[in-house]
């Protein structure tokens, strides 16, 4: 990858995440929005969120925008391929002034339970394009939000894998990332291990993750896929799976079907009905 090719696409992904340096102003969820306190954290792990193994058009299963400001950045499911062959999720913006995002909730898990665990994904595109971030509340020393809020970005550097023929940025967790607003460990921009910036803010959560280009690039798409967060993985296809075709009648065992014949009707014909002690009936 030419140095050129790096600094447009780096500089495409710092533009746009940089649209994140404030929440969502209305109907947004309480995570962020700059009229809600949100949550500053717990001691105790907060409920985890289903892990979206699979996200199509017709069910993303969680994936989207919840942020009434971000409403017309809008990612697609496409049947263009990543690495595998049941399609991707495709981000798109005809001009500078465009940005294309898709999130998942993450519930609240604490920012340093998430690092434990490898954040990555996979994108084909002809230079490294794609921002991952992370939307926290309850970070320390942040004069911007009470509730903490910022927005931690990782970018691709000239270092990142070839993605022109799909590529996978594996382990963004032992990575540099930079803060939409200066907090304990991660001011002004400054690139920062993210292993530094949890153990800088004990309390930080994570409220909500995702993929975005945009903002300062000229028409652009990457195409993404295999998203890794806190355990989770999920995949991105166009359509739903085909059903089953054998299906939980398939596995019957029609032998049994058979030994519904013989049951013995004369034994209904055997009851004594005058034996029937009618006053149960009541009871």
């Amino acid at each position: 990858m030419s140095k050129n090719a790096f600094r447009i696409g780096s500089a495409a992904a710092i533009l746009g995440a940089a649209a994140l340096v404030a929440p969502a102003l209305a109907g947004a969820s309480s995570t962020g929005s700059l009229g809600s306190t949100g949550s500053l954290g717990s001691s105790e792990a907060p409920e985890g969120i289903a892990c979206a193994e699979l996200s199509t058009a017709t069910a993303p299963n969680g994936w989207g925008i919840p942020f009434d400001d971000e409403k017309r950045q809008i990612a697609y499911h496409s049947a263009e391929k990543v690495l595998d062959d049941d399609g991707s999720l495709k981000l798109e913006v005809n001009g500078p002034a465009d940005r294309s995002v898709s999130y998942h909730e993450a519930g609240g898990v604490k920012l340093s339970d998430a690092v434990k665990h490898e954040i990555g994904f996979s994108e084909r595109a002809e230079n490294p394009t794609a921002a991952f971030q992370l939307r926290l509340t309850g970070t320390s020393e942040n004069t911007s939000f009470a509730n903490g809020f910022t927005t931690l970005v990782w970018v691709p550097d000239a270092g990142a894998v070839d993605t022109s023929n799909g590529g996978t940025h594996v382990n963004l967790q032992d990575g540099k990332w930079w803060s939409t607003k200066s907090i304990a460990g991660a001011k002004d921009r400054a690139l920062v291990p993210l292993a530094e910036i949890a153990a800088a803010n004990p309390n930080a959560v994570v409220d909500h993750y995702g993929v975005s280009i945009g903002r300062g690039s000229e028409a652009t798409s990457t195409l993404v896929d295999a998203v890794k967060f806190n355990g989770c993985t999920t995949n991105f296809a166009l359509e739903d799976p085909a059903p089953s075709t054998s299906g939980s009648l398939g596995s019957l065992d029609t032998g049994s079907l058979g030994s519904l014949g013989s049951t013995s009707t004369g034994s209904l014909g055997s009851l004594d009905l005058g034996s029937l002690n009618t006053g149960s009936l009541g009871s």
